[in-house]
């Protein structure tokens, strides 16, 4: 018996990291199934990690292995944890890059990750991902008891990741979000989810005003060919939030819009 294992990181693919990692798994789950889910996450940047591992699982099968490296505080005191969620394993580090898959309605159990026999020796005090991380993958993919991979965690003490809130005016008709990302092609995302737009304006996408960075823009478009080539846009992503983006073109440099920038959705009354 083998699984699929998705590896999610910051290494990128200039290096050699990547590759030694899935070396590892092989040698030890030789009929696994290695999927890279993204090496593009930004440089330690636990946040975005996090947005994309939840966003993402749920299209694999049960029982799929998430390896997630986005650790800055590797060699340190943190602690590596197995989490079992929504029928799903996560192994990553206790940091806040798997804090989003903690609702108690997925969670299901968490251990500290404390089984050296499984461990690549030396264990090096820079590579957690290559040296602990990926072997226990591979145990896990062939069989290995969640339970054996070291003492149960309480879930209360794991790490989470605080999520941007958004607040909902109904009086007023607005909902106030902010960018949370962004994409190769220079979309925005945003905390604003596709069901808190249909509970403010309906299923009328077109009364919407969006404001961000000063720019204003009205309607929510089916598809990016709904505006010319240049044209700035509001989309519901395929992560089923709000998006900012540009038709043929990059949002985050047509608005020089980041992270934590505001978002602010109403109505087009006229």
């Amino acid at each position: 018996m083998s699984r699929i294992i998705t590896l999610t990181t910051d290494f990128g693919l200039a290096d050699e990291y990547v590759g030694v990692m899935k070396g590892v798994i092989l040698s030890r789950a030789p009929a696994a199934t290695i999927v890279d889910m993204s090496h593009g996450v930004g440089k330690q940047d636990i946040r975005q990690a996090a947005l994309l591992i939840r966003s993402a699982y749920m299209f694999f099968p049960d029982q799929t292995i998430h390896l997630v490296v986005v650790d800055p505080g590797v060699g340190s005191s943190r602690r590596l944890i197995l989490l079992q969620a929504n029928s799903h394993l996560f192994l990553a580090p206790d940091n806040g890059v798997l804090g989003l898959l903690l609702e108690p309605e997925n969670f299901q159990a968490a251990y500290e990750v404390q089984c050296e026999q499984y461990y690549l020796m030396p264990v090096s005090d820079t590579f957690h991902g290559r040296d602990i991380l990926a072997p226990v993958a591979a145990q896990l993919a062939t069989g290995l008891d969640p339970t054996a991979v070291g003492p149960a965690i309480a879930p209360q003490s794991l790490v989470r990741l605080k999520a941007a809130a958004i607040k909902i005016d109904r009086q007023k008709g607005v909902i106030t979000g902010e960018i949370t990302g962004m994409d190769h092609f220079g979309n925005l995302q945003t905390n604003i989810a596709a069901s808190c737009l249909k509970s403010l304006i309906g299923e009328e996408k077109a009364t919407a005003r969006i404001n961000v960075t000063g720019e204003t823009i009205t309607g929510i478009q089916g598809a990016y060919t709904h505006k010319a080539p240049g044209e700035i846009m509001a989309i519901v992503g395929s992560r089923g939030f709000l998006e900012i983006a540009v038709s043929q073109g990059n949002a985050a440099k047509f608005l020089d819009a980041g992270v934590g920038d505001l978002v602010m959705v109403g109505l087009h009354r006229v």
